[in-house]
């Protein structure tokens, strides 16, 4: 195949595992171009966007847990009143997302300690030797993934443990390049790296500069694939609790007991809901309908209207 096409790792894998030697060196070799040195602007250029871009998302991430560290804060003492879990059931409102319930019942939500597999990625490969000089496990994650057969021979300057940080962050960025993946290495810390290789060798720019940029970058990475990880669950789980929170506005009984017994939690949801729901909600606490129609109309309204799912 010829170095300009694309392989998927899986056909690589097969490639290293079923053929001779040739055909493993030709895989895992440096392919034509890979010698070809980053300089100076380029890489110092990729490597400000690149911390740029992981901080931006870092930022995002911590600040959708602290929405739903607020308002599973702002909901514990609620819940912990006997008489408003009575109205919820008089309301027919008495269930409760499970995560958020499980949130409830927890200790006090901190950001970045969302609960997370211990190890995302649990090799398959136990008892498997590196495919020359190839992790097992990079294969496996890059299985669906088109990649560039030069990138392996990238891959072979670092350690498996990096080899497999590396191929997280190119699929997590969208940027399984070789390019990409030759800044990844040229900012691989020094431990990291194999044997006899030196960033120096792809990178046109002195130790000093690579060794004052790559522990920051290092941290961002390792924030980054971290929030990554969380990002989903936490974004899934304060949709699921801002509908609650949601319908829970909506119902008059349910306004007016906040409004009166915990206004100071009501504010809280008050800059956590936003939108219709909430200003509906400000109408009838002051005793009127979403339209200024007279409460009595709309709670009779809402005797009528079926309670929604969960």
């Amino acid at each position: 195949m010829s170095p300009k096409h694309p392989m998927t790792s899986e056909a690589a894998n097969n490639a290293l595992q079923n053929s001779d030697q040739r055909h493993a060196r030709s895989i895992a070799a440096d392919q034509p171009g890979s010698k070809l040195k980053l300089f100076a602007p380029k890489l110092l250029a990729a490597y400000e966007a690149e911390c740029r871009r992981k901080r931006d998302f870092i930022r995002e991430a911590v600040e959708t847990e602290e929405r739903l560290g607020s308002l599973v804060e702002a909901l514990r003492p609620i819940m912990n009143d006997k008489r408003f879990r009575s109205l919820l059931v008089s309301e027919g409102l008495a269930t409760i997302p499970k995560t958020l319930a499980e949130r409830l019942q927890g200790e006090k939500f901190r950001p970045g300690a969302a609960p997370r597999a211990s190890n995302p990625f649990p090799s398959k490969n136990a008892g498997r030797q590196p495919v020359s000089g190839i992790c097992p496990d990079v294969l496996d994650f890059l299985q669906d993934h088109p990649v560039k057969v030069k990138i392996f021979g990238l891959l072979r300057y670092v350690l498996p443990d990096r080899q497999l940080e590396i191929a997280r962050l190119m699929v997590a960025m969208e940027r399984v390049t070789f390019t990409y993946a030759k800044i990844l290495i040229a900012f691989t810390p020094r431990p990291l790296l194999a044997e006899g290789f030196y960033p120096a060798m792809i990178a046109n720019v002195s130790e000093d500069q690579l060794g004052a940029m790559t522990p920051e970058l290092s941290r961002l990475s390792s924030e980054f694939l971290s929030a990554m990880e969380r990002l989903g669950s936490v974004s899934l789980e304060l949709l699921a609790a801002g509908r609650y929170l949601d319908r829970l506005m909506d119902n008059s009984r349910v306004v007016r007991y906040l409004a009166h017994t915990f206004p100071g939690n009501f504010e809280e949801f008050h800059k956590l809901s936003g939108g219709q729901a909430f200003s509906n909600s400000l109408s009838l606490a002051a005793g009127c309908g979403p339209q200024g129609e007279p409460a009595r109309r709309h709670r009779s309204s809402c005797r009528k209207a079926p309670a929604r799912p969960s």
